[in-house]
C-alpha cells in the first residue's frame, strides 16, 4: 500500500483475516494512527527489521557462523518526496546481495554528512566473511576498504578525480600499457584482458576490461595506503549511437582481489549496478518511492525501509507463473492482495 489512507483501507476490507493474528478491540486503525505509528517508531532500530525478516526468510546476514558469500554492492538512494521548504530530502543507503537479489541491510544519512560515513555503519550490520564488496567513487576511502579486508573479505572500488594521486598514477599505468604493450601476448601473472560486445535493443556496446596484477611501479606511500591492494583495473566502454558515433567512457577501479581475471572483474563490475536496476528502479516504479509526499523525517525514514522489506518478501515468494518466464513483481503484489494463504506464505505466517 502507497499511503496511510490505502493502509487504513486494505485492513477495514482484511480485518477478519487480521484478527486471526492481532486482537483488534476497537477495529482497525485509521490513517493517521498509522502516520503517528511511523513518526513515533526509531528509524535506526526500525531499520534493523529488515536483517530479523531476512532471517525468517531462512537469509542470515549477521550470523558469524553463517557468511554472506555473495557479491555485495553498497549504494545511496535519496527519498526525493521527502523533501521539505526547510530540510533536504533523506538519503539511504542499503547493502544489495546481487546474486541473491535482496536487501541486505540499510541506514541513513545523517543531516549534514554524506555517504563516507554512512557506510562503514551499513558494513558493521553484515558478516562480510568470503564476500565481495563493491562501491562507487563516494565509498572509495582507506578506511572503509580497511574495514571490508578487515571482516575477511575483499573489495572493488570505482577510483575518480576525489582519489587525486592514486587515480592520477593509475592513468599513467594504463596509458603506458596502450603504448608499450600488446595486452593479448602478455604474461596472465601480470595482466589480463577481456572484451565482449553486446548487442540489445538495436544498439551495439563493446566492453575492454584491462586488469594490472603487478603494482611494483605504484608508488610505495599510495600502496601502503590501500589495505590488501591486489590489482587495479581499466574498464572502457563504447556504445554505437543511431547516428554511427561511438560514445567512449573509461572508468577505473581498485581491488583486494589477487589472481582474478578480467572476465571475472567485469562480472563484478557490471552486478554492481543490479543495486540501480533491480532495487531502485523497482522501489520508484513498483512502490512510487520518489512520488511518496511524507515530509515527517522518521516517518519517511521508517516506510523506505518496509518499502524494502515489502520487495525482499515478493522476491522470495513462490512464483504461481503457467509461463515459462516467471511472474512479474506486480502479479505477485496482486496475487498477496487477493489470496490470504499465499500473503501469509510471504509473511513467513505458516
Amino acid at each position: 500500500m502507497k499511503s496511510y489512507e490505502l493502509m487504513e483501507e486494505f485492513c477495514e476490507i482484511r480485518q477478519k483475516w487480521f484478527e486471526k493474528w492481532l486482537t483488534l478491540p476497537n477495529g482497525t486503525p485509521s490513517y493517521n494512527t498509522f502516520s503517528r505509528i511511523m513518526e513515533s517508531l526509531d528509524p535506526v532500530l526500525f531499520s534493523r527489521c529488515i536483517i530479523v525478516h531476512l532471517r525468517l526468510a531462512g537469509v542470515e546476514v549477521e550470523d558469524d557462523e553463517v557468511p554472506i558469500d555473495d557479491q555485495i554492492a553498497i549504494d545511496g538512494k535519496a527519498l526525493r518526496g521527502s523533501r521539505t521548504k526547510d530540510e533536504r530530502h533523506i538519503h539511504a543507503v542499503s547493502a544489495w546481495a546481487c546474486e541473491k537479489g535482496l536487501t541486505l541491510a540499510q541506514t541513513f544519512v545523517e543531516e549534514k554528512s554524506n555517504e563516507i560515513t554512512a557506510i562503514p555503519e551499513l558494513l558493521k550490520m553484515l558478516n562480510l566473511q568470503g564476500a565481495v564488496v563493491t562501491i562507487d567513487a563516494m565509498g572509495t576511502q582507506r578506511e572503509i576498504a580497511g574495514q571490508i579486508v578487515d571482516a575477511e573479505a575483499d573489495y572493488v572500488l570505482c577510483v575518480k578525480g576525489n582519489q587525486g594521486d592514486l587515480h592520477k598514477e593509475i592513468i599513467d599505468q594504463f596509458d603506458f600499457a596502450a603504448r608499450q604493450l600488446d595486452l593479448t601476448k602478455t604474461s596472465s601473472e601480470n595482466w589480463s584482458f577481456h572484451i565482449e560486445e553486446e548487442k540489445n535493443r538495436g544498439r551495439l556496446e563493446k566492453r575492454q576490461t584491462i586488469v594490472c596484477h603487478d603494482l611494483e611501479w605504484m608508488s610505495q606511500k599510495i600502496r601502503d595506503a590501500w589495505k590488501d591492494l591486489g590489482c587495479v583495473i581499466l574498464v572502457q566502454r563504447q556504445v554505437l549511437d543511431k547516428n554511427g558515433n561511438w560514445r567512449t567512457e573509461i572508468h577505473y577501479y581498485i581491488s583486494s582481489l589477487k589472481g582474478v581475471g578480467a572476465k571475472q572483474m567485469q562480472k563484478y563490475i557490471r552486478s554492481h549496478w543490479r543495486i540501480e536496476n533491480s532495487c531502485h528502479w523497482v522501489l520508484d516504479t513498483l512502490f512510487r518511492e520518489d512520488h511518496n509526499q511524507t515530509g515527517k523525517r522518521n516517518a519517511a525514514k521508517n516506510l523506505g525501509t518496509l518499502r524494502r522489506m515489502a520487495l525482499n518478501a515478493l522476491k522470495e515468494a513462490t512464483d504461481h507463473s503457467k509461463r515459462k518466464r516467471p511472474s512479474s513483481l506486480t502479479k505477485k503484489q496482486l496475487r498477496a492482495a487477493q489470496d490470504e494463504s499465499y500473503l501469509e506464505e510471504i509473511l513467513s505466517l505458516v
